[in-house]
């Protein structure tokens, strides 16, 4: 029964105009985020910086360990198991979720112009990303630790997964050396401060499609 009401679910809200409009503006605004925003401007111009990496005292103690499959692996993980929750749980609340996620990365590629760092000494660099200057703040911890926000009051166990994979993430770029120190230790205060920022700006958006679910 609660799978057939599910399956209910997804048809009223994918044959909802307002809910597909709001779908749609929602997925271009993370592709012009993404997209367009990155992929022509800040590419071009992190792949150009003059190296000049500091001097970090807790890179300087770890090991380097090549952990390319958990890098580049882990993050396809996170987003399956993201979609599951949202197809099969929580579908009323895409649209939220893309703006938040959106909001993040966005807060991301803004600051990286300010910082002009490049990558550690002796970074392993991950075959799933081939910018390497993208460093503050942390996305692989960044990403997590704002999904175990958004869930924390709507799951019982899921939110503990995502705050266990930001451990994972975050201590994974710093093994490879793919992050300074201070990149991982400031992304979960960026995650909770744009997880603030969504209920701010999109509070109603949280819950507009819950009349919809039965």
């Amino acid at each position: 029964m609660k799978i057939k009401n599910r399956i209910e679910n997804l048809k009223t809200l994918f044959t909802n105009k307002k809910f597909l409009l709001d779908l749609f503006v929602s997925a271009l605004g993370f592709v012009l985020v993404a997209g367009v925003f990155f992929k022509i401007y800040l590419k071009e111009y992190l792949a150009n910086l003059e190296n000049n990496p500091i001097n970090d005292e807790l890179l300087n103690i770890l090991p380097s360990i090549d952990l390319d499959i958990i890098a580049t692996n882990y993050i396809y993980v996170l987003i399956a198991v993201l979609l599951g929750y949202l197809l099969f749980i929580k579908p009323q609340k895409i649209p939220f979720y893309i703006k938040s996620i959106t909001m993040l990365y966005f807060a991301k590629y803004i600051i990286l112009p300010t910082t002009n760092l490049t990558y550690p000494e002796g970074a392993i660099h991950e075959s799933f990303d081939t910018i390497y200057n993208d460093l503050f703040f942390s996305g692989h911890t960044a990403f997590p630790v704002l999904l175990y926000f958004l869930t924390k009051d709507e799951t019982k166990y899921l939110k503990y997964f995502f705050l266990v994979s930001a451990f994972i993430e975050g201590t994974t770029v710093l093994l490879m050396k793919l992050h300074y120190t201070i990149d991982v230790y400031a992304a979960p205060f960026f995650a909770f401060s744009i997880y603030s920022l969504s209920f701010y700006f999109f509070g109603k958006n949280y819950k507009k499609y819950d009349q919809l679910i039965s």
